[in-house]
């Protein structure tokens, strides 16, 4: 990409595309334009900047740093639109009705719980458990140190596991 190889460019966004789209959408609550418009950014940034890239690690992880940052500066700049997240689920015809609709009553209630977090515990738990990413990682995209993340990520855990309790009526998740 760097020699001007635009044949490049397009194999790194057919590569990466669903990857950082999923970290956006789920980053930005569900809201699908600006997703979007948000990862066509963040494609924009890399090759307005393809000159200055030195790239020390995973591509995908320089990918998912533009896109965090480029999320945030949206948060910074607008108010989130909240929508609803369920558009993902996809029902599998071989379990029965009532295993369908308690899996996606769970699923609804940790998207929920998921949108109820603060921004930097959302973060660093999208980018874990969505995109299993190691701690090092999230740390180098989030600009944060390990300890920051892996309180982060605990506490964040830890108000998901409380609201589910509290949904499933006190039952241990």
């Amino acid at each position: 990409m760097q020699a001007g190889d635009t044949e490049a460019f397009d194999v790194l966004v057919r590569k990466y595309y669903g990857l950082i789209y999923q970290f956006c959408y789920r980053r930005l609550n569900g809201d699908t334009d600006t997703a979007a418009d948000i990862t066509q950014d963040v494609f924009l940034k890399l090759l307005e900047n393809i000159h200055a890239v030195r790239m020390l690690g995973k591509f995908q992880n320089y990918l998912l740093t533009i896109a965090a940052n480029t999320c945030n500066n949206y948060f910074k700049k607008a108010k989130p639109i909240y929508t609803d997240l369920n558009t993902l689920d996809i029902a599998d015809d071989t379990r029965s009705a009532l295993e369908r609709m308690i899996e996606n009553e769970n699923t609804a209630e940790v998207r929920k719980t998921l949108l109820s977090l603060p921004d930097y515990q959302k973060e660093v738990i999208i980018l874990r458990f969505y995109h299993n990413l190691k701690i090092r990682e999230i740390a180098k995209i989030t600009k944060s140190n390990i300890p920051t993340v892996k309180s982060r990520l605990r506490q964040g855990l830890q108000k998901i596991e409380r609201y589910l309790n509290d949904f499933k009526g006190g039952d241990n998740v």
